[in-house]
């Protein structure tokens, strides 16, 4: 292999790491995984694996040096993903806020989490051994300065919003109600 060979297969090799890199950024951006997403890590591994080394075998019967880089981006994907994966986790920690309240004498609580942007209302009952019951969960989105609890019941799918510490919009309860959090 001559020298200038080698310099376009060098380039050629770093011109696939960058593309590979900015793919991988933008896919993590869309996939947006959560501390509790840890198997779903080997899933996409493996379809970077597969692509990569699909993608060297197609090339080895054109091209059989050119390949060779795909066979090694294989490698190299594997954690530049992981790096961008645990990246990402680690700049969008899990959080989660409490709050309690009334009604019909029930003593209920709203958990809004951020990463992964979920919502649970639950009946607290100290007389039981199990004190969680789910009243119900869904999806939330911080819309301005207020959160859409996006809920689900009976097949039909209903917006809830949580503004200034009140909940507005339970089907249980249409007038507001006002949260409060325990210290």
């Amino acid at each position: 292999m001559t020298k200038s060979e080698t310099k376009l297969l060098v380039g050629i090799g770093v011109l696939i790491l960058l593309i590979d890199i900015l793919l991988m950024k933008y896919w993590i951006s869309n996939i947006k995984p959560d501390p509790f997403m840890s198997v779903g890590v080997e899933s996409h591994r493996l379809e970077i694996f597969g692509v990569n080394i699909l993608i060297g075998i197609i090339v080895f019967f054109i091209k059989k040096r050119l390949s060779v880089l795909f066979f090694i981006n294989t490698i190299v994907c594997y954690w530049v993903f992981s790096f961008f994966w645990n990246f990402w986790i680690e700049n969008h920690p899990y959080s989660q806020t409490n709050y309690y309240f009334k009604i019909k004498n029930r003593n209920l609580r709203l958990d809004i989490s951020e990463n992964p942007n979920i919502y649970g209302i639950y009946e607290l009952d100290s007389n039981k051994t199990d004190s969680l019951k789910i009243i119900e969960t869904g999806m939330n989105e911080k819309i301005g300065d207020s959160i859409l609890l996006k809920g689900w019941n009976k097949g039909e799918f209903y917006n809830m919003y949580f503004y200034n510490n009140k909940l507005i919009g339970l089907p249980e309860s249409p007038n507001p109600i006002e949260l409060y959090k325990k210290k």
